[in-house]
């Protein structure tokens, strides 16, 4: 298989996007939030006289400032002076996991401290761009809060008397938890009708896709630093179950130690690895009733989550611009013989690095334990995917593959990840 030349980056505009839609999937309760803090930290950052490419980062910084955490920011004091228990360890999270994606470390100071009062901030030992980005964050968050919580007219607009209302409330905290600056430049956007007007979802993706090219967005990023930021994403998603246990990580070993045993090149190893990581990622779409219930799913239920591979194909074909890799994850749950889903393909259409995520996605559901029962042990389960082999829904060659190096594939896919670190749960094998 030639891959020499095949683009197996990420797309990193889309990419931050989906952040912000992961998030959006996490925590419902505050939809576009990350849109709307993104958007009105680019405005005031322009609005300021920021340069370009300091802007794009706000916006950035906005769309996934709340990475660490899955706890409603609404639940937030409004204006506190001091943030303590789980609300500051959001922020120290969302740091550890910046920290560890070197394309996107660059955040992680900001994100750090992107609820820290100004007049704690303006004194920290850290550098005045960091600064100001955490602290325009910090208004851009609370500044949406307000709009949410402020009473709209019928046509969900605010009228003078709210607008006034929320720029003295902000006015009130200047110099203490915000940048006087940042109040002032802020309190006459607020006072703008175009600036409510255009925090639309649908114009804030445009506006943020005809940004000038900036060297931040201009930056190569290699097959590493692509499987980083597929990593970081898997980590901000494994909040929508609570029993994920690492199911994504696993199948990427899987995926990637068996197309090693089978000769393929480093690169399709890896390509392989960032396809097993994504691959379940459309389940973020699926109903917490359906994704956790324990008895047998009823057909409707049934239908609603093998949406899933559906949901997959459509979040990464703009994040990811290999058609294989987009391939690979969405064709999961395929099987040879026509009897998968979603798109029913048959044993001509699947290549081989599709038939071994499939298998190595088996093979870690049936070994890996969940609500509806244990994890079973591994002669049960090669005897399980042996079945499937014989009834023509699994390659042959590749279980064979697996099963030369079952205890090596069975350690992988029920040890525990020495990071420590929870990946999305994804597929309900047991449930085909």
């Amino acid at each position: 298989m030639d891959m020499a030349n095949e683009d197996a980056r990420v797309n990193l505009r889309q990419a931050l996007l989906g952040i912000a839609q992961a998030l959006d999937a996490v925590e419902f309760e505050s939809l576009y939030h990350g849109y709307n803090v993104a958007y009105i930290a680019y405005r005031c950052a322009t609005f300021m006289g920021w340069d370009e490419e300091q802007a794009q980062l706000a916006f950035s910084i906005g769309l996934m400032h709340d990475c660490g955490g899955t706890q409603s920011s609404n639940l937030l004091p409004l204006f506190p002076h001091c943030l303590t228990g789980s609300f500051s360890r959001h922020c120290e999270k969302g740091y550890l996991l910046l920290k560890e994606c070197q394309p996107l470390s660059c955040f992680a100071t900001p994100i750090l401290y992107h609820h820290t009062p100004w007049q704690e901030l303006k004194d920290l030992p850290i550098s005045e761009t960091d600064k100001q980005l955490a602290s325009l964050t910090f208004l851009a968050n609370r500044l949406d809060h307000l709009h949410r919580q402020n009473k709209k007219d019928r046509f969900g607009n605010l009228s003078a008397t709210v607008k006034k209302a929320i720029c003295d409330e902000l006015v009130n905290h200047a110099d203490t938890v915000f940048d006087p600056n940042m109040v002032q430049h802020m309190t006459e956007l607020v006072d703008k009708d175009d600036f409510w007007f255009s925090m639309k979802p649908r114009y804030i993706e445009e506006m943020y896709f005809r940004m000038e090219p900036v060297p931040f967005f201009s930056a190569r990023i290699d097959l590493d630093g692509t499987i980083a930021i597929a990593e970081f994403f898997a980590k901000i998603v494994d909040a929508k179950s609570s029993f994920t246990f690492q199911h994504s990580l696993k199948v990427a070993e899987l995926a990637q130690f068996i197309s090693k045993q089978l000769g393929y090149s480093p690169k399709v190893q890896k390509m392989l690895y960032l396809s097993g990581l994504v691959h379940d990622i459309g389940k973020l779409y699926t109903p917490d009733s359906v994704l956790h219930k324990a008895g047998k799913l009823t057909s409707e239920e049934y239908t609603c989550i093998k949406s899933h591979a559906t949901d997959t194909r459509f979040i990464l074909q703009g994040i990811f611009r290999s058609q294989r890799i987009l391939e690979w994850a969405s064709n999961h749950h395929e099987r040879l013989d026509g009897s998968g889903y979603p798109l029913g393909k048959m044993a001509h259409e699947l290549d081989r690095p599709s038939r071994i995520i499939a298998v190595s996605d088996v093979f870690q559901a049936l070994t890996q334990s969940r609500p509806y029962r244990a994890g079973m042990p591994l002669d049960e389960v090669l005897e399980i995917v042996h079945s499937l082999v014989e009834n023509n829904q699994l390659d042959r060659e590749i279980f064979e593959c697996l099963k030369r190096h079952s205890h090596e594939c069975y350690q992988l896919s029920t040890g525990e990840n020495s990071e420590g670190l929870d990946y999305v749960e994804v597929l309900t094998v047991g449930r085909n």
